[in-house]
């Protein structure tokens, strides 16, 4: 009987805690985006300290050898519900630019063109 109940239980525990990751990270993307605490030339690590939560994603990245210049493009978003509609969020996405790991600027995130690399 324990040989039957061991896998289901393994099963189980695993089926949670993936389920508490997902809501983990569902609440890290509600949380605001408060581009008033950057300043230039921080790191990205300041940066998600300074924001408290993590990027979405890398959405561009290129490297100049000849001048040894690396450019990574992070996108950071934050979600808002309009008019108290909770079954309709928004979603406000900013690119953020790293020149050699050091914040160079921040734009909006435009959905009709890529970043400026």
């Amino acid at each position: 009987m324990t040989k039957f109940l061991k896998p289901i239980i393994i099963v189980l525990l695993t089926v949670m805690i993936t389920s508490c990751g997902a809501i983990h990270e569902s609440m890290d993307a509600a949380k605001p985006v408060n581009l008033s605490v950057l300043k230039l030339g921080l790191s990205k690590d300041e940066v998600q300290k300074y924001l408290n939560k993590k990027p979405d994603n890398t959405v561009a990245a290129k490297n100049y050898p000849d001048t040894k210049t690396f450019i990574e493009v992070v996108q950071y978003s934050q979600q808002y519900y309009q008019n108290g509609d909770t079954n309709r969020p928004f979603i406000e996405s900013y690119w953020l630019y790293f020149v050699n790991d050091k914040l160079d600027k921040w734009e909006k995130a435009n959905p009709h063109h890529a970043p400026w690399i």
